[in-house]
């Protein structure tokens, strides 16, 4: 007689590692992809399945040398657990996220990051020990990739496919070394120093526009494609950078950076702004950095 005829009683629950093989092989078709996935050898798979069938006496695969299908009662017995394994999963990992220390997944310009959200971030983990900061930098482009539920970009007001808030402006001015100070008396000074670019000579010509400075040729000198170089060439005395004083404070706290002509402020017309995603919605920890950005960001214009 096959021991699968006889009368049938289920007294327990089989072990959940004998359902999770018998719903890998189902799902992957072999029991050789089924090992890989949960890391286990093809035998031990193999054996738990067969443990699986002892304990419901039913058979719930066709074997073959070459293919696995599913038999009418595995075929039943998959779609009737889908939902509730699934169900059981979703359960543990919300109480292994309730142990686990919080994470807050940003995107920002890494320029942004780097001169002015960096340097400021401990007022904000030290209301949150436990609290772990996830950074993903890009320029340009926004990635949103998942568990990202904030990005602080620079441009326009126009983030199609995004809720976006003004964040806060950027005002641009001169800056150089110390050691090249003595030599900008009068902004028509600047006529003999190497400008520095960032990427194009879009900023120096609009700051050109604003404060017409006799002999200032401003198609001329150095072009970077990085913020954080233009910085550091100005700092190292390789000619004057229009930077922002918002992203410099530091250097210039720290006598790296000077103002020739600090009155000669240039408001930029792009800004940073807060982009989130309307169809996600935001956390509770993501909420509160929020609101500290808003009130860091008001600090600097009061």
């Amino acid at each position: 007689m096959n021991k699968f005829t006889e009368p049938f009683a289920l007294t327990r629950l089989p072990h959940m590692t004998l359902l999770l093989a018998f719903k890998t092989v189902a799902e992957q078709g072999s029991f050789t992809r089924a090992a890989t996935v949960l890391h286990l050898s093809q035998s031990a798979v193999s054996q738990q399945v067969v443990k699986l069938e002892e304990a419901l006496g039913v058979v719930l695969f066709a074997r073959s040398t070459r293919t696995v299908t599913l038999t009418k009662a595995g075929a039943g017995l998959l779609q009737d657990i889908g939902a509730p394994f699934e169900q059981l999963l979703s359960a543990f990992e919300k109480c292994a996220r309730q142990t686990a220390p919080p994470v807050l997944h940003i995107e920002a310009e890494p320029v942004m990051s780097a001169f002015w959200l960096t340097p400021r971030l401990k007022h904000f983990t030290q209301r949150f020990p436990a609290l772990r900061i996830q950074q993903l930098l890009s320029t340009q482009r926004v990635e949103f990739p998942d568990g990202v539920e904030l990005a602080i970009k620079w441009g326009t007001a126009e983030w199609p496919g995004f809720d976006a808030e003004f964040l806060m402006g950027l005002n641009y001015a001169p800056m150089c070394s110390p050691s090249l100070l003595d030599g900008l008396r009068v902004p028509a000074d600047l006529a003999h120093q190497a400008l520095l670019h960032d990427r194009h000579y879009h900023d120096w010509e609009s700051w050109q526009a604003l404060y017409p400075t006799p002999g200032l040729e401003v198609r001329s000198g150095h072009v970077v494609t990085d913020s954080n170089v233009l910085a550091q060439l100005a700092i190292e005395g390789h000619g004057v950078a229009l930077c922002a004083i918002e992203l410099t404070e530091r250097a210039v706290r720290n006598g790296e950076l000077v103002l020739p002509f600090p009155d000669m402020l240039m408001p930029h017309p792009l800004a940073y702004y807060l982009l989130t995603q309307p169809q996600r919605g935001v956390s509770e920890m993501t909420r509160q950095f929020i609101a500290w950005l808003r009130e860091e960001a008001a600090a600097l214009s009061s």
